[in-house]
């Protein structure tokens, strides 16, 4: 019974000397160091970054691509200017040569060919430009005229003038195209190498296309078209005085020199 109760207590010492070693800690082991307090910055989360176009990253230390929303405005884009004005409060003064061709009548039953033939056209204007494409001005106008196949002896003159008005359709562009509408009135004299006749009417409608190319600031050269329609109202020969009321036309073309001023 001693020996029991010896035995007993033996195992029971030594359960609790292996339970008193378990909870100490390991003898020479080190002792797990505190966690450091992370900094405000490092708690802060970083912000995600912007894929550039294409999936690929953007390299390091470049600026985050800014990615704008559909909705936002837009700005405003400025408006095209208009082109220099060239042509208000110009002078520009044209001097054209070219040829004319006469048709219709002189009076009633003589044709103008009968006693006209084509003709040499030298033709002066002087403008004054209102806007940036009207010009308003007079012309003057001068033709000698061939002698005709019919009268190998007729000769002819004829001086026209009245006031016109230009519009110039593009502006800021070396090429100036141009068209002109004009009134005037005209004096013809015939001579047919045994008297001479002398015609007076007014040119109802005159009407000339053209351009001017400006190689310099103030001189410019371009061709033109022109055709104007009149009628003679009166022929101080005759007994009446009065020619009918025929219609003449001319068909003329040239070249036409221009001088601006101040300039394009």
């Amino acid at each position: 019974m001693r020996f029991s109760a010896a035995m007993s207590a033996a195992f029971a010492w030594l359960f609790l000397a292996q339970l008193a070693h378990a909870q100490s800690p390991i003898s020479g082991a080190p002792s797990p160091e505190p966690a450091p307090a992370e900094s405000p910055e490092a708690a802060t989360p970083a912000a995600p970054e912007t894929a550039a176009p294409g999936g690929a990253q953007p390299p390091a230390g470049a600026p985050a691509l800014q990615i704008v929303p559909a909705d936002a405005d837009e700005p405003a884009l400025e408006p095209i200017p208009s082109a220099r004005d060239t042509l208000t409060r110009h002078f520009i003064v044209g001097a054209s040569l070219g040829l004319r061709w006469p048709f219709g009548s002189l009076e009633n039953g003589i044709k103008q060919r009968a006693a006209l033939g084509a003709g040499l056209a030298l033709n002066l204007d002087l403008g004054f430009g209102l806007s940036r494409n009207v010009v308003l001005g007079g012309w003057a106008e001068f033709d000698d005229f061939s002698s005709p196949s019919r009268c190998s002896a007729c000769s002819a003159t004829s001086f026209a003038g009245g006031p016109f008005l230009r519009y110039h359709i593009v502006q800021g562009t070396r090429f100036d195209p141009w068209g002109v509408i004009a009134v005037g009135a005209r004096r013809t004299a015939v001579d047919t190498g045994s008297a001479t006749s002398k015609y007076f009417g007014p040119d109802w409608l005159r009407l000339t296309l053209g351009g001017d190319w400006y190689p310099f600031a103030n001189v410019g050269v371009g061709p033109y078209l022109q055709f104007d329609l009149g009628s003679y109202t009166s022929h101080p020969q005759s007994q009446s005085g009065s020619v009918g009321t025929s219609l003449h036309t001319g068909l003329g073309t040239g070249l036409r020199v221009t001088l601006d001023f101040p300039g394009k």
